[in-house]
């Protein structure tokens, strides 16, 4: 968060638009905290979670889960994932179990401040319940997995690389967009007044969903091609700030 975005999404919330965040990450007391970290003067009026697999407003009570991953489904995933040896991890309640630690899911914890409880290997104490979403971490040999996972397609689950480095899989139905979707249903928003700002494979359904739909010039080139329009600036140099105040402020 840039100063010159804070401002813009200051005034333009204080002239009555609503503002929200949609992220690969729970939508819980943690993502709410990102107004702190922003030092945003504001509370989100939306939060979408987990790339769409959860729901929240502040004019309802609740989050709102759709479509989980079954256990069995769970260690399908696994199975599948076997021959790279991935560590493998899942969001629990306000903490993260994975199957073993190591460098990067120490940036993980840094970056998202959440406990950690290492199985040491034990895969079923991933699949005790129902989850959003399943993440692997990996540091080389992308290409190579992209085209493995493509070519072992499933009606149960679809994997996408929502952050350098980490690939997850979740139900093909959850994704940001249908979130949008039905964030729009409940607030009674029509989506053609809805603006979405994103750079990377897990926003291009809410691109598209969105009224008008914009990828970061430091985006990815898939959601580069679905936007309606490229940011002139990345996220670093104030991009989501500079064109709102451009277009809309």
């Amino acid at each position: 968060m840039m100063p010159m975005t804070r401002d813009v999404l200051t005034a333009m919330h204080d002239k009555g638009v609503l503002f929200g965040i949609a992220s690969g990450r729970p939508a819980d007391r943690k993502m709410m905290a990102r107004k702190e970290e922003w030092k945003l003067s504001f509370d989100f009026d939306v939060m979408i979670g987990m790339n769409g697999g959860q729901l929240w407003d502040r004019f309802h009570e609740g989050v709102q889960e759709f479509n989980t991953l079954s256990p069995e489904t769970m260690r399908e995933i696994l199975d599948l994932m076997r021959p790279f040896h991935l560590i493998a991890s899942i969001y629990e309640d306000d903490h993260m179990v994975a199957t073993e630690f190591d460098r990067l899911q120490v940036e993980s914890i840094e970056r998202n401040q959440m406990e950690f409880i290492n199985t040491h290997g034990d895969e079923d104490r991933l699949c005790i319940r129902p989850v959003n979403k399943i993440l692997f971490r990996y540091d080389e040999r992308e290409e190579e997995m992209m085209e493995y996972i493509r070519n072992h397609p499933s009606d149960k689950y679809i994997g996408m690389i929502t952050y350098p480095g980490l690939v997850e899989f979740q139900d093909p139905r959850v994704n940001k967009g249908a979130a949008l979707v039905k964030c729009a249903e409940q607030l009674n928003i029509s989506l053609d007044n809805i603006l979405a700002f994103g750079n990377l494979d897990n926003d291009n359904e809410m691109l598209e969903k969105a009224g008008w739909g914009v990828c970061l010039s430091n985006g990815g080139a898939s959601a580069k091609a679905i936007a309606d329009d490229i940011t002139e600036f990345d996220a670093e140099h104030d991009g989501v700030g500079r064109y709102l105040q451009k277009h809309f402020l």
